[in-house]
């Protein structure tokens, strides 16, 4: 325990003693006296005279809880209410005859239904009002007999009041701008209350503008600072009650229109909108009425937008011409508007009728229509770009308009002379008033005699009795009738009684299904077209059909260990029908003709590949043209050997584009490529390599070239067979980068496939993209590494106080591809020197036994660097490069300088 150092504990008793604990006392001892103390203080309570005890035994009472003054309660009609009767006595068990008697000196009976008696404990009775009504309030008693022989008793008085109520003060009122205004709040109570008002929490008194009323207050000339929340406060100060009433005040204005009447010009059975707009708050809405009052939302064919204001009428009539009213209204009142509508009758086109006339002759086309106004009447000809002029003389000066207007109806009439065939077609009638028209085509029917000018067989094939169709089509108005002839000596005509020709079609389109199982059915025939005007003639020659010649030339273009790949000419005779492909037969030199082989390409390819060879054989080649007809004769064979296996073909990648492939993404670039042949080998993986380059121009001669040289170390990286496509990854943003691919088989890499790409620049990149002109080695590996280096070297200092040397060194790496003629140097204390190789993961060489030693970095080659591990500290170093070989590698020399 401690001892008192501070204060002295001081108490008083009851006969005023006091004592005081030394500075140095036991704190037990204080615990000890302070226990003491409050046992005197308690014993005192307990023998002091009662403030707060029990009624003795010898004032028996009974008491009203809860307690009031006068033992007067005040209660609202309506509501409930519970008054106990409990008696202060010594044993309650001896209370007897305990009651509550009615104002009228009736005893209440527990089966009373105005109220309810309850005893929940000896010496307690609670008188509860389920709702207090006017003929309940008096004076009631509660008695009971204590021991049989003490009567008790006592009394309340009950009393009615009228609690606050709200009758007419709604919580949203709306008040016009420019006009008085009351905000209600009329209410109701007994005792009489008292209200006051507040406006958004701020008193209100009585002024020029707020005029306090008994059931409200009344807002001289409303304006929109009137607009918010009134309180209205009611108090009853006898009753100690208040009750408030927020009431949310909108002023509202009165609409005004903001467009003009109008005045439109609808046309019959079309559509036409009204409109109408007003300003107000709230928002007004909108009703329309016509000149004969009607409501026209519920009319048919009208359609009233009672937020937007527009009336539609649609299938407009004649009789809708009139006045139509617009009302907008809100709860602030109204305002009105009047528009006209004056309908136009859309012109009818009363007659325009179809003509026929010949080739040479003459032609009048005729339009009439009615409307109101009355209407004009231009021509159009379907296969013109513009309509005829309405009156006189055309471009054309065969062609003349006429027209004339009586009262409503105008006639137009067209005359055409010296008629064409071009003049044939539809003919547009357009009679168009004011802002409608009426469209209406007409045809002009130009006859003339037959003709072939369209018909293009001039021969048509056929072999080894296949059938053949010799087909002819006559232009003519009206339809020619086609007839057939075989020419000869004599001249026969097709009929149906022929076994090997059948026509199909007698009229315009007709041809002749030909089996030619006899040479005698080659040669001419002769379709005959013949109307009222005229007739015309056309020859169609039916050809037998051959094998094409040989194939003229097969010209070698490579070959591989399992592959030959050739150009072939085709044959100068194609047999009458298109070459559709060539065939070659190819066997080894062992073979017969009988053990060949068969490869067919379409003749459209260029190339043209035998493949799935075998290294070093011999193998036999011939080649054959094929069209309809057949396969034509071989060419002559010749040998080909293929050579032994080796290494596969160089793959053909497939995403150059003009030299070189831009890719959309600033990190990543899928490369795309052709398997190769394996030249006898399977091929195993691709491996595929890239590295960072920029352009440079060099001068060679009186010539600029350009080249691609690398400024970063390549990557390599190997594709398993499969799919041939690859993601290279992790690139830099903006920069240049050479890729390669080979195939690789058991026996070696083909020869490379490069392609130069270039990646997407990261928007608001300040460094400069990997491999332009001007970039250095340095610049660009400080572009790289610089965010990763600065962290890096403020860590450097815990990472070596941990001797944590190779994750330091690892680090330090990195950093060095950012150093270029200043670095820093790490001294660390111990007593070793460790060159450490990061590609193979290991310290090479321990250099001395200082007691400080120095981490000396290779900026050329960022896999060497020389290093130790110890409690370090950092000191500014210069590179100078002595071009000394450490195991393979430049070496840079670093000296303290700071």
């Amino acid at each position: 325990m401690g001892i008192l150092r501070r204060s002295v504990l001081e108490a008083h008793s009851g006969g005023g003693r006091r004592w005081r604990i030394p500075p140095h006392a036991d704190y037990g001892l204080v615990l000890i006296l302070s226990m003491l103390f409050l046992g005197v203080i308690c014993q005192q309570n307990g023998e002091g005279g009662g403030g707060g005890g029990i009624t003795s035994t010898d004032q028996n009472s009974l008491q009203i809880v809860p307690a009031a003054r006068n033992r007067v309660y005040q209660r609202a009609l309506g509501k409930s209410s519970v008054f106990t009767c409990s008696a202060n006595v010594e044993v309650p068990d001896r209370l007897t005859e305990f009651k509550w008697w009615w104002p009228d000196g009736k005893a209440i009976e527990p089966t009373d239904t105005r109220v309810e008696i309850m005893r929940d404990e000896p010496q307690t009775l609670t008188l509860l009002f389920t709702s207090i009504q006017e003929q309940d309030l008096g004076k009631y008693r509660c008695t009971a007999l204590y021991a049989n022989s003490q009567k008790l008793e006592t009394d309340f008085t009950l009393r009615a009041y009228v609690p606050i109520t709200f009758e007419d003060a709604p919580i949203n009122q709306y008040a016009v701008k420019g006009q008085d205004y009351k905000v209600k709040c009329r209410v109701q109570a007994d005792p009489e209350p008292q209200v006051d008002w507040k406006k958004d929490h701020r008193v209100l008194n009585n002024s020029d503008h707020f005029v306090m009323d008994k059931d409200g207050v009344v807002i001289r000339g409303v304006t929109e600072a009137d607009e918010g929340v009134y309180t209205c406060r009611v108090r009853v100060t006898s009753m100690g009650t208040v009750e408030e009433r927020h009431i949310q005040v909108e002023v509202h204005e009165l609409p005004v229109l903001t467009s003009e009447p109008e005045v439109l010009e609808g046309v019959e059975a079309e559509s036409i909108t009204f409109s109408c707009t007003a300003s107000g708050k709230p928002a007004p809405e909108y009703e329309w009425v016509n000149h004969r009052k009607q409501d026209l939302r519920v009319l048919e064919r009208h359609t009233v937008d009672k937020y937007k204001g527009t009336l539609q009428i649609d299938g407009i009539k004649r009789e809708d011409a009139g006045v139509y009213t617009c009302t907008a209204k809100n709860t602030a009142g109204y305002v009105t508007m009047k528009s006209t509508l004056n309908v136009i009758t859309k012109p009818v086109i009363e007659e325009f009728k179809n003509i026929t006339t010949q080739v040479n002759g003459n032609a009048i086309l005729q339009c009439r229509a009615s409307g109101d106004p009355a209407p004009s009447i231009r021509f159009h000809k379907d296969s013109n770009r513009e309509p005829f002029s309405a009156q006189g003389p055309q471009h054309d000066s065969r062609i003349v308009v006429e027209q004339r207007t009586q009262g409503r109806e105008t006639t137009a009439t067209i005359r055409i002379s010296d008629v064409l065939r071009t003049d044939d077609g539809l003919y547009n009638c357009i009679a168009s008033n004011q802002r409608t028209k009426t469209e209406l085509l007409g045809h002009i029917t130009v006859e003339y005699p037959p003709t072939f000018a369209n018909t293009p067989m001039k021969e048509a094939w056929s072999w080894n009795g296949h059938p053949a169709n010799v087909t002819c089509l006559a232009e003519g108005i009206p339809n020619a009738t086609i007839s057939w002839f075989i020419e000869g000596s004599p001249e026969r005509p097709v009929d149906g009684n022929m076994a090997n020709i059948k026509q199909i079609g007698l009229q315009s389109l007709s041809s002749l299904e030909v089996q030619p199982i006899d040479r005698s059915l080659y040669g001419f025939y002769k379709c005959v077209a013949t109307n009222k005007l005229g007739t015309a003639e056309h020859r169609v020659q039916l050809k037998e059909a051959r094998e094409p010649g040989p194939v003229l030339e097969a010209i070698l273009t490579t070959k591989t260990a399992t592959t030959i790949t050739y150009k072939i000419v085709g044959p100068v005779n194609d047999g009458g029908l298109p070459v559709k492909s060539f065939v070659a037969q190819y066997r080894e030199d062992r073979a017969s003709w009988d053990e060949h082989k068969l490869k067919s390409w379409p003749v459209d390819q260029q190339l043209f590949t035998i493949e799935n060879l075998e290294p070093q054989r011999t193998y036999f080649v011939r080649f054959a043209a094929e069209n309809e007809v057949g396969l034509g004769v071989w060419s002559k064979e010749r040998p080909e050997i293929t050579p032994r296996r080796s290494a596969p073909e160089s793959p053909t990648i497939q995403n150059e584009v003009n030299g070189v492939a831009i890719t959309a993404y600033p990190d990543k670039f899928e490369l795309i490529w052709r398997v190769p042949p394996d030249n006898g080998e399977k091929i195993t993986a691709f491996e595929i390599s890239y590295v960072p380059v920029r352009n440079l121009t060099v001068d060679k001669g009186n010539q600029a070239e350009y080249q691609w040289d690398p400024v970063g170390p390549k990557t390599v990286e190997q594709k398993a067979l499969g799919e041939p496509r690859h993601t290279l990854r992790n690139l830099a943003p903006g920069t240049y980068y050479r890729v390669e691919i080979v195939a690789e088989n058991s026996i070696g890499k083909s020869a490379p496939a490069s392609i130069i790409i270039k990646t997407a620049a990261v928007p608001g990149d300040l460094g400069r993209p990997m491999g332009s002109a001007v970039s250095s080695s340095s610049s660009l590996r400080s572009s790289n590494f610089f965010i990763q280096s600065h962290l890096l070297l403020s860590l450097s200092s815990t990472i070596c106080s941990l001797n944590l040397l190779l994750p330091l060194i690892t680090t330090l790496t990195l950093f060095s591809s950012f150093l270029t003629s200043t670095t820093t140097t790490s001294s660390c204390t111990n007593n070793s020197k460790h060159i450490y190789d990061s590609s193979r993961s290991s310290v090479v060489r321990n250099t001395n036994n200082s007691s400080k030693s120095n981490l000396i970095i290779d900026a050329s080659y960022s896999n060497r660097v020389i290093s130790s591990s110890s409690s370090c500290s950092h000191f500014p170093v210069q590179n100078n490069f002595d071009n000394k070989n450490h195991e393979g590698s430049r070496v840079n020399n670093v000296q303290l300088v700071g």
